[in-house]
């Protein structure tokens, strides 16, 4: 009997020990949130004071976003050329790791750096009652290739669709294709970039802080000596690189858009660089003007 209520009283001090534990534990925890928000709000309030508008609401909280990776897989590759030109297809090594998959229908070509390109034969590809921006859209999906519409030129049947893709609705700056329409009929793909496989996580990585990533840019803009007014946006996103035996590797970044230009930021090194062509469309204008988009599998 005695030996059970020292058992009790052993059990209750635990208890108590853990409790106090835990109470620690979120103390420390809820001190570093203020402490990671204060550090973001007082950079934000540098980069105002210098004379640059930027809205606090368009600055992320936390860095979310990690690196991941993908692997080419050319088996999968001629199922999505056969799912594109509607049948059997016959597949040729053109060297390089360049693959072509053709029938009557045309071709598609798919390159080991991501890279891709499609032909269609005439009267293969009708837009017929859909709009050019969500043909496009489908077309690509077929692919495994999701996006949004950041240009269409498209009159009257004839013109270009392009679309940048996303990687579980995270924007992939350097992943782009051109749908190119004439008469009415879509003639090719061409000026294309896909993530290949199905990326996954690898093991984290230190990113910068919001308020150490906020310093870069404002120093890194400084030390280009870009004239600007105003940060209108900044959106996570990624950027693909390649490289020659490893697999595809997908970096997170934010893509930044001033009021005169373009830049994309490495969350992990704080490197800034300049965004040029269709990379510097609009993100979130570009989803929000053009709705027909493809779905995430």
């Amino acid at each position: 009997m005695e030996g059970a209520k020292i058992k009790n009283i052993v059990i209750v001090i635990l208890l108590l020990l853990n409790m106090f534990l835990l109470f620690l534990v979120a103390g420390r925890r809820v001190e570093d949130i203020q402490s990671y928000e204060t550090a973001r709000l007082r950079a934000i309030q540098i980069i105002q004071d210098s004379g640059v508008a930027l809205d606090e609401t368009i600055v992320p909280r936390e860095m979310d976003l990690t690196t991941r990776q993908a692997s080419r897989d050319q088996e999968r590759e001629g199922e999505l050329a056969a799912a594109l030109l509607g049948g059997a297809v016959t597949a040729q090594a053109r060297g390089g790791e360049v693959y072509r998959y053709y029938n009557g229908a045309g071709f598609v070509q798919f390159h080991s750096t991501g890279e891709f390109a499609a032909e269609f034969e005439q009267g293969q590809a009708p837009l017929g009652q859909s709009t050019a921006a969500a043909h496009a859209a489908e077309v690509l999906a077929t692919l495994g290739f999701d996006g949004d519409v950041v240009e269409d030129t498209v009159v009257h049947g004839t013109g270009t669709v392009t679309v940048r893709q996303r990687v579980e609705q995270t924007p992939v700056l350097s992943c782009q294709a051109a749908v190119n329409y004439a008469d009415g009929q879509m003639v090719s793909i061409t000026n294309a970039r896909r993530v290949f496989g199905q990326p996954e996580k690898v093991e984290a990585e230190e990113s910068l802080t919001v308020a150490t990533a906020l310093m870069r840019l404002y120093n890194g803009l400084r030390e280009m000596g870009d004239i600007y007014n105003a940060i209108e946006t900044i959106t996570p996103a990624y950027t693909m690189s390649v490289s020659l035996s490893g697999p595809a590797r997908l970096t997170p970044v934010w893509y930044v858009r001033t009021d005169t230009g373009a830049y994309q930021l490495d969350t992990q090194t704080g490197q800034l660089s300049r965004v040029s062509g269709f990379g510097g469309a609009p993100l979130a204008e570009a989803a929000a003007e053009n709705p027909a988009v493809a779905t995430d599998e």
